[in-house]
């Protein structure tokens, strides 16, 4: 669960040259059919080698799952976030209680590295199981849809993202498709935009490189795929694992994309849960947080899944910049409080 919460609060954020600056707002959403909604309001001030992030959020989670989830990864509420690239550290700020606390960017680094190396000696039936599944067909492909709308005084135009994957489980005999369909509203570049776009790039890979994270990743982030992870971790029965492409043809796909995105509007829609998938949750065969608490959630609370939701996609999430400008920040303002403890 700590791997999962640290995943979270790695955002994609942006570098400036000194005393430059850019000050962005923007609105996302994330929808996970299992359990609960989660929106964000995120205005990120930044200035050399810092950012400042001030972020209002609340989630309304589903069930006994989705309880846990907004306790320990999706918390509501008025929060901060401070990156100090030459310090390497990020400080996260509570503003309820006035307290922040500091972590540590190398040992994060530290600790990933080692859950990295443990999940590489997986057991042989680990292995095996994961061998099961066949890929039949993965078609991942980007098309300028020839859509225009006025989106927050931006100037817009669509672009389709469709990543479709077949796949077949050799053992049983089950077939299924997993979908990502993702609309990428883009603006053309401005002077200011194309700043503001060098400076997010240029921070972007400092700031992944300090984290032992490699530049993909800001694709990655278009896609939602990281959400998709998150989701899976948590709730091992929600599908996922086979959202993987070739990266060169992803990086082709990727490079239509035309313009400054504005908005961003994906879906992800796993196959259905197949009948043993169903008797293995049930019967306990899935373990982790998400089996454990999905079969006491339905022991306890024997709720009938609502007929409207059941063609609803398991993930749906859109990111929306509000605004974003090229202005003079100094870094002496992007400071924790004065007033507020360290924990």
């Amino acid at each position: 669960m700590k791997r999962i919460a640290i995943a979270v609060l790695i955002a994609l954020v942006v570098l400036a040259p000194a005393f430059g600056g850019v000050v962005k707002t923007q609105k996302s959403s994330l929808a996970f059919k299992s359990l609960g909604s989660y929106t964000t309001q995120t205005t990120d001030r930044l200035s050399s080698d810092r950012k400042l992030s001030e972020t209002e959020s609340e989630f309304k989670g589903k069930g006994l799952l989705g309880g846990l989830a907004g306790k320990t990864v999706f918390r509501s509420g008025r929060t901060g976030e401070l990156i100090d690239l030459p310090a390497l550290t990020i400080a996260q700020i509570d503003h309820k209680r006035k307290t922040y606390t500091i972590a540590s960017i190398e040992k994060y680094v530290q600790d990933r590295e080692a859950a990295l190396s443990g999940a590489g000696e997986k057991p042989a039936e680990q292995e095996r199981a994961e061998s099961d599944i066949r890929i039949v067909k993965n078609e991942f492909k980007v098309t300028a849809s020839g859509e225009n709308k006025l989106l927050n005084g931006f100037d817009c135009r669509k672009f389709e993202v469709r990543w479709t994957v077949d796949w077949e489980n050799v053992k049983t005999g089950e077939k299924g498709t997993d979908k990502l369909e993702t609309d990428v509203w883009t603006t053309p570049e401005t002077a200011a935009l194309k700043s503001a776009q060098a400076e997010e790039a240029a921070f972007g890979k400092a700031y992944l490189k300090a984290m032992g994270l490699d530049a993909d990743a800001l694709q990655r982030d278009v896609l939602g795929t990281e959400w998709i992870t998150i989701m899976t971790s948590l709730d091992p029965m929600s599908g996922g694992a086979q959202m993987k492409t070739d990266p060169g043809i992803m990086a082709r796909e990727m490079g239509k994309i035309k313009g400054y995105p504005i908005l961003i509007d994906g879906r992800y829609s796993p196959a259905p849960k197949s009948k043993s998938a169903e008797t293995q949750e049930q019967g306990g065969g899935i373990g982790g947080i998400g089996g454990a608490l999905g079969r006491l959630g339905k022991n306890v609370l024997k709720k009938t899944p609502d007929p409207a939701e059941a063609n609803a996609p398991a993930l749906a999430f859109t990111t929306e910049v509000v605004s974003i400008e090229t202005t003079a920040v100094s870094p002496e303002t992007l400071q924790v409080p004065a007033d507020y403890k360290k924990k």
